[in-house]
């Protein structure tokens, strides 16, 4: 009886113990979200700069390419926005352009 009491208890105390534990960070839907919209806006810019740079040269066929990419980032811009907008963010486009100012600012002064 004695032994069952304990094991008992034991027992207790480690679902306890266990139940008090944070599980680890995992990135919401919002962060996540919010993440993606910026590298979509990133991958945009570096892709208008580099369709730029192949008009200029004269390849239209790449270009025509990374105007088919741009518009598939926009694509997926816009409706990681429109999730966002669901999860109560306002403006996640504007907000990740600044976010993403904001961040250039910090890496330049260093």
């Amino acid at each position: 009886m004695k032994k069952l009491t304990l094991t008992v208890l034991t027992a207790m105390l480690a679902m306890g113990s266990f139940a008090q534990t944070t599980a680890t960070a995992e990135p919401t839907a919002k962060t996540q979200g919010m993440k993606d919209v910026r590298k979509d806006t990133r991958d945009i810019r570096h892709d208008k700069g580099i369709r730029h740079y192949e008009m200029k040269h004269g390849d239209k066929a790449q270009a025509k390419a990374e105007t088919k990419d741009i518009k598939a980032d926009k694509k997926d811009r816009r409706a990681d926005a429109k999730d966002l907008k669901k999860d109560g963010i306002k403006h996640p486009i504007k907000r990740a352009d600044k976010q993403i100012h904001r961040e250039n600012e910090r890496h330049e002064k260093h």
